[in-house]
């Protein structure tokens, strides 16, 4: 893991994310490259002095926010690890700009999205996690990252998805606790489920771990329940990172995850053959 991106509004949650990924950094020799977003408005006339005028107020802006990403990273505690900053200027959304961008890592400050909001326009980290092709850690507090306990999800179709959440910092070393949520549709016996945990674990060279079935409404509350339960500091969560029809059948169950848990998210796609 090279070079992770961190996503800035400048609110004191996003500066919490930053002061991770430069933890997260410092290990791993990594870069971090912080991202400002700003997008362009639309002209409501065609008139080519109202045009003239807004490209002039949006380079102000562009310029202002690159002149604050300069003094926030002035800071002695970002010359930890090589920092840099980028002005995007916006073409899609927010979601799309963030997602699109080439890093091994983006750790990325939310608060999630609940009732009419995530019905209908979600939240911005559930648009990264959804597009992004490479793993996505959402802070959810301005708390450490605490690692003493990881929750994994599994449905036992993940097993690389979980490999590699194992090279993640601190998570091969943590308490693993891996959760099978039974929403009245499982096709497989407790005890089939049972063994097949113990044959994923010897797969993955886990020898210890916990491992529980719970019932619930849905995946993603159980998931968020059971976290709570067990005081975990971490959810990992593979996404298939559906799009078009098959997003709107199916949603994804780490999207809904992100804009629920109360607790930092780690998320990776999964991409099945």
């Amino acid at each position: 893991m090279k070079s992770i991106l961190v996503p800035t509004d400048f609110s004191s949650l996003s500066l919490k994310a930053l002061d991770l990924a430069v933890e997260l950094a410092q290990p791993m020799q990594a870069s971090v490259r912080l991202l400002g977003v700003l997008k362009y408005p639309e002209p409501v006339l065609q008139d080519s002095l109202f045009m003239k005028d807004t490209d002039d107020a949006f380079e102000e802006r562009i310029e202002g926010v690159e002149n604050r990403l300069r003094c926030l990273l002035d800071q002695p505690k970002y010359h930890k690890v090589p920092v840099s900053a980028l002005v995007d200027r916006q073409k899609g959304t927010i979601g799309e700009t963030i997602a699109s961008s080439t890093v091994d890592l983006i750790v990325m400050a939310s608060e999630g999205a609940s009732g009419w909001k995530e019905q209908t326009t979600g939240s911005n980290a559930e648009r990264v996690v959804r597009q992004a092709r490479c793993p996505v850690l959402i802070v959810k507090n301005g708390d450490p990252l605490d690692l003493q306990t990881v929750l994994f999800p599994t449905d036992f179709t993940n097993v690389e998805s979980i490999r590699q959440f194992l090279t993640f910092p601190g998570v091969a070393e943590a308490n693993l606790h891996f959760l099978t949520v039974n929403t009245g549709f499982l096709d497989r016996t407790f005890e089939d489920l049972e063994e097949e945990m113990a044959q994923l674990a010897e797969e993955l060279g886990i020898e210890k771990y916990e491992y529980t079935i719970i019932d619930a409404v849905s995946e993603e509350a159980g998931i968020v329940r059971y976290a709570r339960e067990i005081k975990a500091g971490l959810i990992a969560l593979y996404t298939h990172g559906r799009k078009g029809l098959s997003y709107w059948f199916h949603g994804s169950i780490a999207e809904k995850v992100v804009n629920h848990a109360e607790i930092p998210v780690l998320t990776m796609v999964y991409e099945t053959k």
